[in-house]
């Protein structure tokens, strides 16, 4: 706010003791913009690129678990799955019927309740023809399905 004050007062003191400023110049014509390039076409729904798959999976179980915040949910003292605590970033999973408090029970029909499994899991979505992830909402039984399919 200062310096705009100041930056203010010196260009109303020039203004007082200089000449009247020179005539404008005509305008230069008008570049052509580039046209915007296309967004790339949206991804079929339904569907997880193979590259991307591959991408998050050479990333690392343990990377990908950042992005999501899990808890062991037991039901009678046995392992039911692993409750969402939370999902982030929000953009990372924008259009995935997962939500906190959601419990993944299974992924592509393995099991997942031990550390050895769940990483059996995530490798093999590398040459798997889909991703299906088995949870409960509610206590109800739910279902995510999505093929993997190349670009």
């Amino acid at each position: 706010m200062r310096i705009a004050f100041w930056a203010l007062a010196a260009a109303l003191t020039n203004c007082a003791s200089s000449p009247p400023p020179p005539a404008p110049k005509p305008a230069a014509p008008p570049r052509a913009t580039p046209a915007p390039s296309k967004p790339p076409p949206a991804r079929p729904a339904g569907t997880l690129y193979r590259d991307e798959v591959v991408a998050v999976v050479d990333g690392g179980l343990g990377r990908f678990l950042q992005k999501v915040e899990v808890e062991p949910s037991l039901k009678g003292g046995k392992f039911e799955g692993f409750r969402i605590v939370a999902l982030r970033p929000q953009e990372f999973w924008r259009g995935v019927d997962l939500a906190p408090g959601d419990v993944v029970t299974s992924v592509n029909g393995m099991p997942i309740e031990r550390e050895t499994q769940a990483y059996d899991a995530f490798i093999a979505l590398k040459t798997s023809e889909r991703l299906t992830v088995n949870y409960l909402r509610s206590g109800a039984p739910r279902e995510l399905v999505y093929r993997i399919v190349q670009r």
